[in-house]
């Protein structure tokens, strides 16, 4: 099976209401550890939700101080480094946004730190927020299965009316969905692809869907890629990878897009470090799951009796 760590970070608004979505759809089995950085008003209370919620799946857990000295000074040291509106350099201080990927590489270490005195090393590693609802399962342990993708292929050819599975509009659409099928059938407001690796352009270049299929899982075993949810929200990558991910969160604002305006916030700066060390970028939103970020309408995800809907959606922000 494979070894799955968990970095769980942010404040812990609504974590209540949705860490039981994520035991129930994250933490699938003894394989999936949970690696945290939580910022809590009440750490008491809260400790014990995550640790009677997670089990044994915890096995890191650090409660983070904002006005911590260390992080204060890298903050500004940072934002002195961008170029930029002292109003935007405002709203990064006191946004999320440098912040999330700070704890981020702080779970992180927690993590590396724990394979080391196991004598172990996860396959993946998975990112989601504390305010964040899961509803779709993840299951490593099945995507990466050859007959899984196969089918999948040819479902996704089915439903893009396609004459082939090896094309681009396939391939980038099974990327985007390939670790929960339902995914095909939502309504997307983006299901992009940025590539790098010649290995994935080469996928296209075959001509035998068998060859295809194979070369296909090789990638999905071993390639340079993330997968993620409305960019930044929730995101899993190989393992080895978070070894270039991490750092993000003590060089924000080192990686500078002069396309792009906007540069400077927490989408475009991950994004960035995947560009600069060549990592295959896969992005989706539904339309669901993207007006969660700015309009939460509580009613869009829960019927009356409080329960999720099945609706065309893998996750949300659960606002309140």
């Amino acid at each position: 099976m494979a070894k799955v760590a968990i970095i769980y970070t942010g404040e812990t608004r609504t974590m209540e209401t949705a860490i039981h979505y994520f035991k129930k759809n994250v933490l699938l089995n003894d394989n999936y550890h949970v690696f945290a950085v939580v910022q809590s008003n009440n750490i008491e209370l809260d400790n014990l939700c995550i640790r009677k919620t997670f089990g044994n799946n915890l096995k890191k857990i650090n409660w983070f101080n904002k006005n911590d000295s260390k992080w204060t000074n890298l903050r500004e040291k940072q934002l002195e480094k961008i170029f930029i509106d002292d109003n935007w350099k405002n709203y990064l201080r006191n946004s999320g946004s440098l912040i999330e990927y700070y704890q981020m590489h702080l779970a992180y270490k927690l993590c590396e730190n724990y394979e080391k005195d196991n004598n172990i090393e996860y396959d993946f590693v998975l990112r989601c927020r504390t305010d964040v609802i899961i509803k779709d399962p993840i299951n490593f342990d099945i995507i990466f299965e050859k007959n899984y993708i196969k089918e999948l292929l040819y479902k996704i050819k089915e439903f893009l009316n396609s004459e082939t599975i090896i094309s681009e509009k396939v391939l980038v659409m099974f990327m985007n969905t390939f670790y929960n099928e339902k995914r095909i059938f939502y309504d997307y407001i983006a299901n992009s692809k940025r590539t790098l690796t010649n290995y994935f352009n080469k996928l296209l270049e075959i001509n035998d869907d068998d060859e295809f299929v194979n070369k296909l899982l090789t990638y999905l075993q071993n390639g340079s890629y993330i997968i993620s949810l409305r960019e930044n929200i929730v995101y899993f990558v190989k393992r080895k990878l978070m070894n270039y991910i991490n750092i993000l969160g003590i060089t924000y604002g080192d990686y500078h897009d002069d396309n792009n305006l906007y540069w400077f916030n927490a989408e475009s700066q991950l994004e960035n470090i995947c560009l600069v060390n060549g990592i295959d970028i896969f992005n989706s939103t539904t339309i669901l799951e993207g007006s969660s970020l700015y309009g939460y309408n509580h009613l869009n995800y829960f019927n009356e009796n409080n329960e999720l809907k099945d609706d065309k959606y893998s996750f949300f922000i659960k606002r309140y």
